[in-house]
């Protein structure tokens, strides 16, 4: 990732509960560590999930979701996750994600993409359907492709 990106990062501690028998993290935990990573994203950048999307009859539905790993990660080990907005288009937001271990290694890196979603599942233009909404999100993040 480059800094041209916008992003935000987050300090957690691997928990006991995210771990399996082995003492290793549970693959699919850095899943929800992506998430929480998104969700202070958004709130840096002052756009509370449940406040901004959800409150409005906004999902952020994903569509996919990678991660690749690196590194183990243990209970009670403290990493870091970067979350940043790679692409924002009418119709979806993409966010990738970097999971630092202590020492400054990258233990995973991955990618979710978010279509928006109204409460019957139909996805739509956000451009149109929220112009006001989307004027505030593109006017706060540069990075945009105006397509989809």
């Amino acid at each position: 990732m480059t800094d041209s990106h916008p992003r935000s990062q987050m300090e957690m501690m691997v928990a006991w509960g995210d771990c399996d028998a082995a003492g290793i993290s549970y693959y699919a935990r850095a899943f929800d560590w992506f998430t929480n990573g998104r969700m202070q994203f958004l709130d840096f950048y002052e756009f509370p999930y449940m406040e901004t999307f959800h409150s409005k009859g906004i999902s952020l539905v994903c569509l996919t979701a990678d991660c690749q790993y690196k590194k183990m990660l243990h209970p009670q080990e403290k990493i870091t996750v970067r979350t940043f907005l790679t692409s924002l288009t009418r119709t979806r937001m993409t966010h990738t994600y970097q999971i630092f271990k202590k020492d400054g290694s990258l233990a995973a890196e991955g990618k979710t993409s978010h279509a928006y979603v109204d409460h019957e599942g139909i996805p739509f233009n956000l451009k149109k359907r929220f112009p006001q909404l989307w004027q505030k999100l593109t006017g706060r993040w540069i990075l945009f492709k105006d397509e989809g």
